[in-house]
């Protein structure tokens, strides 16, 4: 699917605001942008999602359907990419999940999917996860991009090295599921689903039908 970027009136609409009190969000760099080729500007649907979500501001249905987030994990085990996969499709499941086995598809992947997140493993074959960390911060595309890095090392020995290549956090291996599901809530400013409410209210509903 193509994506979508919104003009300043679109988003003043969106957002119940003059158009000028967009431009001044994104000259503050709280909202992130890009100019076209004409001179005009204009915000990604994905990046306008997540500064909608963490301003707690309502999401128009229009735009909710067109800028589903993305989240690329990217590690050469397949069983930890497996593993991370299923945590986020289950506590995530609108999230689209994609995943790279090395620093090389990953670099094609980010340019294409523009991700909102990735979840980086630093120890990479041949262009390792600092490399790919860089790259993301030098994108002026990528600049609203989240990168939470996985690391075998120890954390308060790749803590520096790892903040200084422009990630946002870390989570050193092997991790539990808490701790993901809440950088990722923590990154991307998105609940996780209430699995045990939704389970009670299924409980509830068949009860209902049985009756």
């Amino acid at each position: 699917m193509k994506k979508k970027a919104y003009g300043t009136y679109d988003i003043a609409k969106f957002c119940h605001v003059m158009p000028s009190t967009i431009g001044r969000w994104i000259e503050e760099g709280k909202l992130p942008s890009f100019t076209t080729g004409g001179g005009h500007r204009r915000v990604w649907a994905t990046d306008l999602l997540t500064f909608l979500r963490s301003h707690n501001i309502p999401v128009p249905p229009e735009l909710s359907g067109e800028a589903r987030l993305t989240i690329l994990i990217v590690d050469d085990e397949a069983s930890i990419r497996r593993a991370v996969r299923k945590i986020i499709a289950l506590h995530f499941p609108d999230v689209d999940v994609q995943d790279a086995e090395d620093g090389f598809e990953a670099g094609h992947k980010i340019s294409t999917l523009l991700p909102s997140l990735v979840i980086l493993d630093l120890r990479l074959p041949g262009l390792n996860g600092f490399k790919v960390c860089q790259m993301i911060r030098e994108d002026k595309q990528l600049k609203s991009t989240k990168v939470l890095a996985l690391t075998g090392y120890s954390p308060e020995e790749a803590k520096k090295e790892i903040l200084r290549v422009g990630a946002d956090d870390f989570l050193a291996k092997p991790f539990d599921t808490e701790d993901l599901v809440s950088k990722i809530q923590k990154l991307i400013h998105l609940a996780p689903d209430n699995l045990a409410k939704r389970a009670k209210a299924r409980a509830v509903r068949s009860a209902e039908n049985a009756g």
